[in-house]
């Protein structure tokens, strides 16, 4: 199927080192005032749909739109439920979409097939503020800066302590760099105003990351 990609340049190149390998897609760098010529694709992925009005819902075309919906939920990027038929939602933010599965959301049962008959090596998960893997480990890494907060320790430290202790394949500076600290303090921000300060608190080191 012929793919369009949107996108600022640096989440470009991340989905490049990704799945986007596959999915062979023209490019268009957002923002810009000459139109793709949207008639002539069939999927249309916007990486940036849950930080900024995406140009879906102002175009005419019959295309699966796959809209980033991470910091946001799904329905509520959609303007109304028409267009739940032909949208999806994923988790594309870097370190993300460089996984060899894409976790997707789906409000029909249309567009999912529609999305993973494109691409099958998809998984379905709830439509919820950071899906499943990003609102885990962006909380894992805001609980850490808490303990680092609380417990004046280093990110040396903790850095060592999880690493080696829980055995990950990164430490909590290289998660930060990989993913980047401005996203993770944005999925966080949106749990915190989704389901209050005293489940999700954030942490104050992660305001200043």
């Amino acid at each position: 199927m012929r793919t369009l990609v949107i996108g600022s340049r640096n989440r470009i190149d991340a989905l490049m080192r990704g799945v986007g390998r596959r999915w062979e897609p023209d490019i268009w760098k957002w923002p810009s005032k000459v139109p793709p010529g949207w008639p002539h694709y069939e999927v249309i992925v916007d990486l940036e749909a849950d930080e900024r009005p995406s140009p879906a819902f102002r175009t005419v075309s019959s295309a699966l739109w796959v809209l980033s919906s991470v910091k946001a939920p799904l329905h509520r990027l959609l303007p109304d439920p028409s267009w739940a038929s032909r949208c999806v939602g994923a988790n594309l933010l870097p370190g993300f979409c460089e996984r060899d599965i894409v976790e997707a959301t789906a409000l029909s049962d249309a567009a999912w097939e529609r999305f993973h008959t494109w691409e099958p090596q998809s998984l379905r998960v709830p439509d919820t503020v950071g899906l499943v893997s990003a609102r885990i480990l962006c909380l894992i890494l805001n609980e850490a800066l808490l303990l680092r907060g609380e417990g004046q320790l280093t990110m040396d430290t903790l850095d060592l302590a999880v690493k080696l202790g829980l055995n990950y394949p990164y430490t909590l500076s290289e998660w930060g760099e990989r993913i980047g600290w401005k996203h993770i303090r944005e999925v966080v921000e949106a749990l915190n105003a989704e389901y209050g300060a005293s489940v999700y608190p954030i942490a104050p080191a992660l305001r200043g990351m």
